[in-house]
């Protein structure tokens, strides 16, 4: 059971997959053993948090916490415990993280194995949902003087993930030190791989390779699909770098990373967000009802909410009059709007514009 553990486990650092670990819960709920079923369980609430699924890793983890502090299983109290106050901390809320990390060190957390995490997911990860990148930073710094005096067997505290790419955009590390962490077996881990991938973009774009930039991106994206907290904390951490340097689609970042974190309620990497769009030259948009119908795609490129009112009924070929009556509009708004449509979509023709439209027809 413990070998099945362990290699669901891998599997699950590898590229994120549960599904090894869910086939091991069975197995150890069809032979009665209970603490493998809990320590699998501990690990799937903090799935729930990195995938932010926060109403998911709440209910799970308070029922999971419930069990094993009545069993007392200490390392699976403690893993749950550290799980909260990641789940805390990934949603801005720090003073729930603390409730968490206090009993986290009722329950002999100081020197434990799980300490490290409770730092690198959590104090790290509150202090960056403040825009605070020095209290995120020095955070980090105390998760390698700990795992420099303790090494710990837990390796998704930051310093072989967000840690890199902080220290590659405040120039404390470059390609030598992205690299080296690249080529170890935690830098490979999918939740650390995001972020390793999006320093080598960082880097790329500052030694003026814009195309292989912009390639190391879309793989990062890639690999920071399953966890999109982290995914838009770092498109809003690199993309003024991006249009400093001249790679990548640094406003559609912004843009996506600013509608993120005002759906999850974390204002000051909202109003981050805003003002760096701001300082690059590109018009904020307000979110009004209906904002949250405009596909993430079109939402990114800065679509309103009037302007995919006519997007919507441009596959039907439709002449402004027309779309007009429909919407309760003038010709000339439907006119305007279709010109800005063009213009952000990069369709310069209503035709190739209708054409563009009927891939996001219902």
């Amino acid at each position: 059971m413990y070998a099945l553990t362990r290699i669901g486990g891998n599997n699950w650092l590898t590229d994120g997959s549960t599904g090894p670990l869910l086939a091991a819960r069975d197995e150890a709920l069809r032979v009665g053993s209970a603490t493998i079923v809990h320590t699998i369980d501990g690990i799937l609430v903090l799935d729930a948090v990195l995938r932010a699924d926060f109403g998911a890793a709440r209910r799970a983890g308070d029922e999971c916490l419930a069990v094993v502090q009545r069993l007392r299983l200490a390392p699976a109290s403690r893993y749950v415990l550290m799980a909260q106050a990641a789940l805390a901390a990934h949603q801005g809320d720090r003073a729930a993280m603390e409730r968490a990390l206090a009993a986290f060190a009722d329950w002999d957390g100081s020197g434990s194995q799980e300490e490290p995490l409770t730092i690198g997911l959590a104090r790290a990860f509150c202090a960056l949902m403040e825009e605070d990148r020095t209290g995120a930073v020095r955070a980090l710094r105390d998760v390698a003087d700990l795992e420099h005096a303790n090494p710990s067997t837990y390796y998704l505290s930051g310093r072989y993930g967000i840690g890199v790419l902080l220290d590659v955009l405040a120039g404390d590390a470059g390609r030598a030190e992205q690299e080296e962490i690249a080529a170890t077996a935690p830098g490979r881990m999918r939740w650390n791989r995001q972020f390793v991938l999006f320093a080598d973009a960082v880097l790329l774009g500052r030694e003026g390779r814009a195309a292989k930039a912009g390639e190391a991106a879309a793989e990062a994206l890639r690999a920071a699909e399953p966890y999109p907290t982290a995914l838009h904390l770092a498109l809003r951490l690199l993309s003024e770098d991006a249009h400093a340097h001249g790679w990548g689609e640094p406003v559609a970042w912004l843009r996506r990373a600013e509608h993120h974190f005002h759906q999850t309620s974390v204002p000051a990497v909202t109003n981050a967000c805003r003002a760096a769009l701001r300082r690059l030259g590109a018009p904020v948009h307000q979110h009004r009802s209906g904002s949250s119908r405009i596909p993430e795609q079109l939402r990114a490129l800065g679509v309103t909410v009037r302007e995919y009112e006519v997007f919507q009924l441009l596959p039907e070929r439709l002449g402004n009059k027309e779309i007009a009556d429909r919407l309760y509009i003038s010709p000339r708004t439907v006119e305007k709007h279709i010109a800005s449509l063009g213009s952000k979509t990069g369709r310069s023709s209503r035709a190739a514009l209708c054409e563009f439209s009927v891939a996001f027809a219902p």
